[in-house]
């Protein structure tokens, strides 16, 4: 995995040519007041920032602020504070500038514009759409990812905690390329780790996050900073509330879930800070009508905020989940039996800002945190069978005497998971201007380091465990550091009063080890590149080149160790015990020298466009994933000896067992013997070795798959307010187009025997899965998704209602087959014979067969024409189970519509209120390829939020 280090040499020389030199220019310190409109009160802890210089102040109790060195000339002022709505003032600034008096207004329905939509970021130089809190209070969220449903062509999904519902950004509804697990998701800045996790390659959890404690969320789908790594689909970033705010209570109901959270920010007073706590207990059931199954979330935030000497400001905070799944008894269960999933959390952040403001370094930040995921997830359950059943427990290779289970018990299986994920990291920012020429420099050293500390999968009682268990301890593996150095370089050329022309090229280089792996020694680099043109607000084009990487998980790099477990002899006492003999064989994850980490390549090109009133943005992107992890089986020979009883004693007479026999065994050669209890002198008896059977064990081995390419529209279009009405159409929607074949060799070993023995072969196949019915390796996908939404907003009355006309126009999807550029599967008979034509005209069935075999020697054999006719070989030729499998796919276009308002009752009570599917659409679509009829629509479900600040 190592790179050609000429590539950062290059990097950073361009870099420095591009590195304008600073000039002289005059500099005043300014001081001012932020005051709220109306009242007049002073707003404490408000931020005023100046994004082009890099400079920034907080407020203190009183609203004052200062700010130092700011350069002489227009400035822009972006003043923000929980509570009130973000503004921004371009100020001329000089000797002669006054004492600034800003003004922010108080977030309310009274205002004359609110939005409850996702907006783009306008000062962003890729695409980025930001959910502000009106929004997330209007939806009504339960989940984080339920804000997925503001996004270009998102689809509401009714709320459901019982459900893990995670993001997976611009999938097209298709798994293939990991594009969940590589979904990044940061909270406060602290990233939410899949990579110390062995549930499989699945997305970050967002459901034991209190919901009501979110400020803002940020969706980032183009390509990223040179700050950000570890992720492959795109970023989202979730903020949560911090600084000082009145009392709020809130009550939220629908018919599966109730909710109940409040929150204080509190002003410590002088210079000593802010405190903000919050505290949230939710409770969802599966079905209220029999609630056994159900979900329960406490949360608890506590976050401290301090500004030192106007130049340091300190950001620390402690959030916290307690809660999880419980299936109770059920009466239409078997009695007793029962699901617990513990699920809590425990995530610390903390952040030093340093501003400098000198001419060789402008601001420096410091941050650390902890993320503390604890999942226990318990299954009670009640076995039985007719007579007792043998277990193996052995881990080593060899032969082993199996124990006997009773015939009825209850046994309780336990997932212990504890990730443990620690981070530090230190940025420093530049910002200098010459002229016309902004330069906006950063660089930074990250770490991390993922583990998991829990126990992994064991029994309660390891005498009543499956038949088959071994313990699974996760905190035996080593934990997986992370180091990376970026360096990022923003240019901003103004061409005119309102135009620019903006620069972005960053470079991250990273090193990952993992202590006692061999895959300790993984470095890569990502370079990332956006250009953005700027028209005054009239025009903006955006294009975008860059890659990204994303770590592999522990259930990757340490999946779930195997074995097979193989009964070599048998045998019943007249006293009816039974006696069982097992080679176990543990399945062995090889070593793959040429894994590679994941990595994502992006090319986006958007345009911004303002028409009159009316508002157009489109994002055109391209995405490949390379290299996305996966799990293969493999095969390789293996052998074991099988025993009998001895056909005779030493007397010449019938053997029979003793009624109370004791047996060992050579677990090396599996010798075994047997010596009767009640007569120790007549010495250990040798069972009769039978034969040597030869057969094929698995493998598990660490590859990367076939490229996932990614291909799509977004599309958002603002339209002007309809006055009389006070109404605005927003009509967004996203076509995605996905391809995939996957030419990875598969192994398939058919589970025929011949004669006693078993088969002989093992066939090799072009990416098929190994599975005996599927002859496709690929696929093809579209979707068109479209959304209407109204938006009317009363201010007069403190009312906004939002109708929202959601469309699946599109949904089409064909299986692939093809290898070496031409089609892999080929048309046959029911019987597997040839019949000609293109798989793709259908009504046929379709057969591959392999591209190589494996005989009983472990030698590696080209399969030709030869083997393909020779009857010996018939079971290596895999048939489709049906005429289906090539058929274009898909339904027709199916509706919904939604409802949702919010109401302020004063100053102090807000109401909201949403009905989704209201006139409960319910259409059946049917499957284009099959004839089955579904429904892809949500049921009609409702909600009511009820707001108390005070």
């Amino acid at each position: 995995m190592k790179r050609n280090r000429l590539l950062p040499m290059l990097f950073a020389l361009l870099l420095l040519a591009l590195r304008p030199a600073a000039a002289g220019a005059q500099q005043v310190d300014l001081s001012g007041c932020v005051r709220a409109a109306g009242s007049g009160e002073p707003v404490a802890q408000a931020v005023v920032e100046l994004p082009v210089c890099g400079l920034w102040a907080v407020a203190d109790s009183e609203g004052r602020f200062t700010l130092r060195r700011v350069p002489a000339g227009l400035q822009r002022f972006a003043l923000s504070c929980l509570g009130y709505v973000a503004v921004q003032y371009d100020i001329e600034v000089g000797e002669s500038t006054p004492e600034l008096d800003l003004r922010m207004e108080e977030e309310s329905l009274r205002l004359e514009s609110v939005v409850v939509t996702a907006t783009q970021e306008q000062e962003a130089v890729t695409t980025s759409r930001r959910i502000e809190g009106s929004a997330i209070d209007h939806l009504q969220m339960m989940n984080a990812a339920d804000v997925a449903a503001l996004l270009p062509g998102g689809k509401t999904v009714n709320p459901d905690l019982t459900q893990d519902l995670r993001f997976s950004l611009r999938d097209g509804g298709v798994s293939s390329g990991n594009a969940g697990f590589a979904t990044a998701v940061e909270v406060d800045g602290l990233r939410l780790s899949t990579n110390s996790s062995f549930d499989g390659m699945a997305g970050a959890p967002t459901r034991n996050i209190a919901s009501t404690s979110i400020e803002a969320v940020e969706v980032v789908t183009g390509v990223p900073s040179a700050e950000y790594g570890d992720l492959g689909s795109g970023l989202v970033r979730i903020t949560t509330r911090k600084g000082l705010t009145p009392w709020m209570l809130l009550l939220s109901s629908n018919p599966h879930t109730k909710q109940i959270a409040a929150s204080k920010g509190f002003d410590l007073g002088g210079e000593r800070g802010v405190v903000n706590g919050s505290v949230e207990y939710t409770r969802a059931t599966k079905n209220p009508v029999s609630p056994y199954t159900a979900y329960s979330r406490t949360g608890l935030s506590l976050s401290f905020r301090r500004t030192f000497a106007g130049v340091l400001r300190l950001d620390a905070g402690v959030t916290g989940n307690i809660g999880g799944l419980d299936t109770k008894d059920d009466p239409d269960a078997e009695m007793g039996e029962w699901q617990r999933a513990r699920e809590n959390a425990l995530r610390a952040t903390a952040s030093l800002r340093w501003l400098l403001n000198r001419p060789w370094l402008t601001d420096l930040e410091l941050s650390a945190s902890l993320d503390f995921e604890d999942r226990l997830d318990r299954t009670h359950s009640y076995e039985s069978s007719a007579t007792p059943q043998p277990a193996v427990h052995a881990t080593q290779e060899g032969y082993h005497l199996a124990v006997m289970l009773p015939t009825s018990y209850y046994a309780t299986q336990c997932v212990d998971s504890k990730q443990l994920d620690y981070a530090a990291s230190l940025k420093a920012t530049w910002v200098r201007r010459w002229g016309r020429l902004r330069s906006h420099a950063k660089a930074g050293l990250a770490w991390r380091a993922d583990g998991n500390v829990g126990r992994g999968l064991y029994y309660a009682d390891e005498a009543l465990s499956a038949a088959d268990y071994r313990p699974w301890p996760f905190s035996e593996v080593p934990y997986m550091h992370n180091l990376a150095a970026y360096v990022e370089e923003l240019l901003t050329l103004r061409l005119g009063e309102r135009s620019s022309l903006q620069f972005m090229a960053g470079l991250r280089a990273e090193k990952t080890w993992v202590r006692t792996s061999r895959y300790d020694r993984a470095q890569s680099l990502s370079p990332r590149l956006n250009l953005t043109f700027r028209l005054d607000d009239r025009l903006t084009l955006r294009a975008g080149w860059g890659t990204t990487e994303k770590l592999p998980s522990f259930n990757i790099l340490y999946p779930q160790p195997q074995y097979l477990d193989t009964r070599v002899f048998s045998a019943t006492t007249s006293a009816g015990q039974n006696i069982y003999l097992y080679h176990t064989h543990p399945y062995a994850v090889l070593y793959n020298e040429s894994l590679r980490w994941q990595r994502n390549r992006n090319i986006e090109l958007g345009v911004d466009l303002r028409l009159g009133a009316t508002r157009l943005s489109l994002a055109g992107y391209f995405n490949r994933t390379k290299y996305p992890y996966e799990l293969v089986t493999g095969y390789e020979p293996f052998s074991y000896r099988m025993s009998t009883l001895p056909a005779a004693d030493a007397d010449g007479n019938p053997y029979t067992l003793p009624v109370h026999p004791l047996f060992k065994v050579d677990e090396q050669t599996g010798e075994l013997f047997v010596r009767d209890a009640d007569n120790p002198a007549s010495g250990w008896v040798a069972m009769q070795s039978s034969s040597v059977r030869r057969t094929f064990a698995r493998t598990l081995r660490q590859e990367n798959r076939s490229p996932v390419d990614r291909a799509g529209l977004e599309l958002v279009v603002d339209f002007p307010q309809i006055n009389p009405l006070r109404t605005q159409l927003r009509l967004d929607g996203a076509y995605v187009h996905t391809r995939y074949v996957d030419n990875l060799e598969a192994a398939y070993y058919p589970s025929v025997t011949s004669g006693g023995e078993f088969y002989p072969y093992v066939g090799l196949y072009a990416g098929t899965g190994g599975s005996a019915v599927t002859t496709w390796n690929g696929r093809e996908t579209d979707r068109l998704d479209l959304n209407l939404t109204a938006t009317t907003h009363i201010p007069a009355i403190r009312l906004v209602v939002t109708l929202r006309l959601e469309a699946t126009l599109m949904r089409r999807s064909q299986n692939l087959s093809e290898y070496l550029g031409r089609e892999y599967a080929y048309n046959v008979t029911e019987e597997k014979s040839p019949t000609g034509g293109s798989i793709y005209d259908g009504g046929s069935y379709t057969a591959v067969r392999p591209i190589y075999y494996l005989d009983l020697e472990g030698r590696r054999h080209p399969f030709t024409d030869a083997e393909a006719s020779d009857p010996a070989f018939a079971s290596l030729i895999l048939r489709s189970a049906n005429t289906r499998s090539y058929d274009a796919d898909g339904y027709g276009p199916y509706f919904s519509a939604n409802l949702s308002l919010t109401k302020e009752i004063g100053d102090h009570v807000s109401v909201s209120f949403y009905a989704n599917n209201f006139t409960n659409s319910r259409r059946y679509v049917t499957s284009r390829a099959t004839g089955v009829k579904s429904i892809f629509t949500p049921e009609f479900y409702y909600g009511l939020t009820v707001r108390f600040k005070f």
